[in-house]
């Protein structure tokens, strides 16, 4: 339960200031020449007692000195205002004494994140030129000041029950110094408790929303879920924007042209296992076009007969107690799940200090908290400021559509989390301007895939986000994406859940966990997703077949899980086929997955895909629960633990449930995949045998374990005739997807027969993984033959392009035809041993 007092056993006081240790290396400074302190709570701070803190306090005249065990603070009680004169703290920074005083800069600050991204191509608004990132939590100079001073706090109010008041006038100081050196993960997790928790939000909004600025009809949207559906690409949100309500930029009554019985629309949706947003332009009020205008009037004391608008104020708690009841509840009891916030007018408001975008998100997500106490809040709105990350979800605005667009989101998103910002939600492919190529869609999907909303957007004038509406082969690649992000949700899940235990948010940079690696600060493209993975999305166009990029990896073993071959530690230049992901796994992890789901409306635990990647030991984790109530809040939910490690002649891997973890009511299906391996004897469970399938293609086991009991341990095992199951095949799933597509460059070729010339190779090497997958047991002759031949490929293409050739064609022509495919067998020469 939060506290605004801090403790009692922590404050130390003195002429004109007040000290608050609310914990070693977190120092709350007040200073007020009225010796008026504030102790309620503001929009940013919600916390102040983390519990009693043990430290010393010393004093010697005007001299106050405070040891914590982590900081030295030394104050010159002279009463005057906090300066370099009065005030000093040190502290130890990897063996040397770092000083801060009042008023140094922050120069080593990491970021955290803005209000917006709108009309910007990277981080160049091209209205008004580079944006301006907020500072964050965490800092490579070891300290971070939050200034709190000019913070709105919250007030008793009779009408609203707790209100935003303005700071009592005259000069004052109230701000926070974190001072946790390089241990960055501690000063977010203390940063949580007194800023507030980033919360779990639904299951269903970690799946696929679409949106489009679009002035759909109900047939309309009906006809898109009958695609999605039909195609079997999962989605779980259809977002409304503006055209949803009558003409205007502001409105609040369905436009009846395009949904004649808005209640039946959306019951049709939540009968679909759908849930929806509708967009909010709130700044123009309510006009007398409006079904709700003369109710609102009369209840803001105004003759409706006598005026044409109700204007919008959001620092009137009358008029937002009616905004509530009057315009938004009547829509939620017919169906509206959560609102999209788009507010983006002007900010200022009658109370000083208070601005509308984290005033209004606070307002919407306490109205939901107290009006649905069964289920968790959600909104859908821009940044507001430190405190923010209470309220999820951030919608980062309307963005030019490039590849430098692309490349900017993947470092913004990831630093937001300095911030605890961690739910952003982006317009992917972009919102505007730019050539949104479908290369460049599918990229910005992959990213959307592994970040933490998935939620594609467009304007009007750009092209159409449906997949269906793309040329061949992107909307097979697009869907492919999705269902993918949906075996990933469990995993995704449990890293949310940790993110509201711990406070690290499921994209962060790798700094948190490598700090004294100048890598993990400079390859700012790349970033965790959650514990196990790294995520480097391709950010440039194809050259060829495929696009370059370059990343670092940590210490350690990491699996290139497109490619399916082990990397160590440092930086690779890599080329990636446009269906590929680079995205490592941590050797060994054991990841949480699900199949076969189009909603997500029930518990991940649903059709459990356990995947056991590459690697001499490793483990795994899932957290499982209702995925919609706050009991996460009080409960600890369902817990399994995945461990994996090599014996003598099989892999082990156990799964047990934890303790004083929750119970399954019925036993679910399991099933298991086995990337990077060869074929093996036989799997147990429990020591009954199961059946297993071999795909060659990717070079990995499936397997079904049919209906388990959860409730109790589980052993399984995998049983290999060779020592190490994964080295002879590693390398070979990116390098039998790059002959696929050469087998199609020979076969285009070798349009006429020559004895002398083997224009079948090309088909002969390409097929190997088909051949594989029918005969498992041939693996060893099938990858003897493609190393044995693989050398000659490259001397029987520039043969068939040279002297197979139709009239009107030039062997020149066609060489330059093959030239992606030779730089494929490059890279396969490169990667594949």
């Amino acid at each position: 339960m939060p506290h605004a007092l801090g403790n009692p056993h922590n404050i130390i006081t003195g002429k004109n200031f007040r000290i608050t240790v609310i914990a070693e290396r977190f120092i709350r400074f007040e200073w007020n020449p009225t010796d008026f302190f504030e102790d309620r709570q503001t929009l940013a701070v919600i916390n102040r007692d983390l519990g009693e803190v043990d430290f010393e306090v010393s004093r010697d005249g005007s001299q106050v000195k405070i040891d914590t065990g982590k900081l030295n603070i030394a104050v010159t009680e002279d009463g005057e205002i906090f300066s370099a004169a009065n005030l000093a703290v040190s502290f130890d920074l990897n063996g040397k004494t770092v000083s801060w005083h009042p008023g140094d800069l922050d120069t080593g600050n990491l970021k955290g994140t803005c209000r917006t991204l709108d009309n910007c191509e990277a981080d160049i608004n091209l209205k008004t030129g580079k944006i301006t990132i907020d500072n964050g939590f965490i800092s490579r100079d070891g300290w971070s000041v939050i200034d709190d001073s000019t913070g709105v706090v919250l007030d008793e109010n009779s009408v609203y029950g707790e209100w935003a008041a303005a700071r009592p006038e005259g000069e004052k100081q109230d701000f926070y110094l974190l001072a946790y050196g390089h241990d960055y993960l501690a000063a977010l997790a203390e940063a949580a408790e007194v800023f507030g928790r980033q919360p779990l939000i639904p299951r269903y909004a970690l799946g696929y929303w679409f949106s489009r600025y679009w002035a759909y009809s109900d047939t309309e949207i009906a006809r898109l879920i009958d695609d999605f559906d039909a195609a079997k690409i999962p989605v779980d949100v259809m977002i409304m924007d503006m055209d949803w309500h009558l003409p205007g930029w502001t409105g609040n009554s369905w436009d009846k042209r395009y949904f004649p019985e808005p209640e039946v629309f959306l019951q049709e949706l939540h009968r679909r296992g759908l849930h929806t947003a509708l967009n909010l332009h709130p700044a123009d009020g309510v006009n007398s076009r409006e079904e709700q205008f003369p109710a609102m009037a009369r209840a803001m004391g105004v003759d409706p007969e006598k005026c044409d608008k109700i204007h919008f104020d959001v620092s009137d708690p009358e008029y937002m107690k009616n905004y509530f009841q009057l315009l938004h509840h009547p829509h939620e009891d017919i169906g509206v799940d959560f609102w999209w916030m788009d507010y983006q007018q002007n900010e200022e408001t009658a109370v000083a200090g208070l601005v509308v975008t984290p005033w209004i998100n606070h307002l919407h997500w306490t109205d939901m908290a107290v009006r649905t106490p069964e289920k968790r809040p959600l909104i859908f709105s821009r940044f507001g400021g430190v405190g923010a990350g209470r309220y999820a979800v951030g919608f980062s605005g309307d963005t030019v559509s490039t590849f430098a667009s692309l490349k900017y989101q993947i470092g913004f998103t990831a630093r937001s989390a300095n911030i605890l910002y961690g739910y952003w939600s982006h317009d992917l492919g972009g919102h505007m301007l730019g050539n949104l190529t479908p290369e460049l869609y599918l990229r910005w999907l992959q990213f959307g895939m592994l970040s933490p909303v998935m939620r594609t957007h467009g304007s009007k004038y750009s092209p159409d986000r449906a997949f269906f509406a793309q040329q061949h082969p992107f909307p097979r690649l697009l869907g492919d994406v999705v269902r993918r992000r949906y075996e990933f949700v469990p995993y995704i899940y449990t890293a949310c859940r940790k993110c509201f235990d711990k406070a690290f948010s499921l994209c962060r940079p790798l700094y948190y966990h490598y700090p004294e690696i100048e890598e993990a600060y400079t390859f700012d493209d790349e970033y965790f997703f959650g514990d196990d993975f790294i995520a480097a999305p391709v950010v440039c166009p194809l050259d060829g077949e495929q696009s370059p990029r370059t990343f670092f990896l940590p210490p350690g073993q990491w699996y290139d899980t497109a490619a399916g071959q082990m990397l160590t530690t440092g930086v690779y230049t890599r080329n990636y086929l446009l269906e590929e992901v680079p995205l490592f796994v941590r050797a060994g992890a054991v990841i949480p997955g699900q199949k076969n789901v189009s909603r997500l409306n029930g518990r991940s635990i649903e059709n459990l895909l356990l995947t056991v990647y590459p690697g001499s030991a490793g483990t795994g984790e899932l957290y499982d629960d209702d995925g919609i109530s706050e009991n996460y809040r009080t409960s600890p939910g369902i817990r399994l633990d995945f461990t994996n490690h090599r014996e003598s002649d099989c892999r082990v891997i156990n799964i047990c449930r934890r303790a004083n973890s929750g119970l399954f009511a019925e036993d679910k299906e399991l099933f298991l995949r086995f990337p990077g391996v060869v074929p093996p004897e036989k799997i147990t469970v429990n020591g009954r045998d199961i059946k297993w399938n071999y795909c060659g293609e990717k070079m990995e086991i499936e397997a079904s374990a049919g209906k388990v009991d959860l409730n109790e341990p589980l052993e399984i095992r995998v049983f290999y005739r060779e020592d190490n199951e994964f080295s002879p095949v590693d390398g070979c799933r990116g390098s039998l997807a790059r002959l696929r597509i050469i087998a199609g460059y020979h076969n285009y070729l070798g349009g006429n027969y020559h004895e002398n010339i083997d224009t079948r190779l090309g088909q002969e090497l390409g097929h190997t993984g088909r051949r594989i997958t029918l005969h498992p047991d041939k693996w060893r002759d099938e990858l003897a033959n493609l190393r044995r031949k693989l050398p000659l490929l490259k001397e029987e293409m520039i043969k068939t392009a040279n002297f197979l050739y139709w009239e009107g064609e030039s062997a020149e022509e066609r060489m330059n035809y093959i030239q992606p495919a030779l730089k494929l067998l490059d890279d396969i020469a490169a990667n594949f041993s």
